[in-house]
C-alpha cells in the first residue's frame, strides 16, 4: 500500500506482470516481490502481502484546462517568420512590448514561451507554434479488453512503464 502527497491510499500493482493488485509476498528466483495470486505459482509464496483496500470519496477535481505542447522547431519558425516581416529581434520585441532577450531565448529554443506569448506571437506571425492537447488521463473508458503477453484477453486497464514480466520470458512449468 502506498500513500501519494493528497494522503490517498492506493494498491500495489503485481511487480511481476503489472496488471493486478499485488496480494502476496514471493520469493521467486531468490528475489522477494510483492505478486498478484497468477503470478504467485511461479515462486514461493512467504505470505500475504500488508495490502489493504481503502476507498477513499475524495478525487482530484478533473481540469478543464487544456494542455498545450510546442510543434517540433518552433523557434526556427518564429525566426523565420519574424525575418519575413524584415524586422530585427530589437524592432521586433519593442512592437509587442517584451524584451529582445526573450525573443531571442525562443529563437533559439532556448526556453518555451508561456501559453500567452506564444498565441501572441501566433497571431502577430500568423503561424502554429501551439498545438492543443485532450486530457486522456481522465476521459478514457473504464474498462478496455487488450490482449495481455500471454494471447489472453484481458480486460484490467495496462499498467504505466516497464514491469520485470516484460523485461524477461516466464518459463511455464
Amino acid at each position: 500500500m502506498i500513500i501519494d502527497a493528497c494522503g490517498v491510499f492506493f494498491m500495489v500493482s503485481c511487480e511481476l506482470c503489472g496488471r493486478k493488485d499485488a496480494v502476496y509476498d514471493c520469493e521467486i528466483e531468490g528475489t522477494r516481490m510483492k505478486v498478484c495470486q497468477d503470478c504467485s505459482r511461479f515462486g514461493a509464496v512467504k505470505g500475504k502481502s500488508n495490502v489493504r483496500i481503502v476507498v477513499s470519496d475524495s478525487k482530484k477535481p478533473v481540469s478543464n484546462d487544456p494542455e498545450y505542447v510546442f510543434v517540433q522547431g518552433y523557434g526556427l519558425l518564429v525566426k523565420n517568420a519574424r525575418e519575413k516581416t524584415g524586422l530585427k529581434q530589437e524592432d521586433f520585441a519593442k512592437s509587442i512590448n517584451e524584451h529582445k532577450s526573450l525573443i531571442h531565448q525562443v529563437e533559439i529554443e532556448h526556453i518555451k514561451p508561456n501559453i500567452l506569448l506564444a498565441r501572441k506571437l501566433e497571431r502577430i506571425l500568423k503561424i502554429k507554434i501551439v498545438e492543443e492537447v485532450k486530457n486522456e488521463r481522465y476521459e478514457q473508458k473504464e474498462e478496455s479488453k487488450t490482449l495481455n503477453s500471454t494471447g489472453r484477453l484481458s480486460s484490467a486497464p495496462k499498467a504505466q512503464g516497464l514491469t520485470l514480466g516484460d523485461m524477461m520470458n516466464i518459463k511455464k512449468k
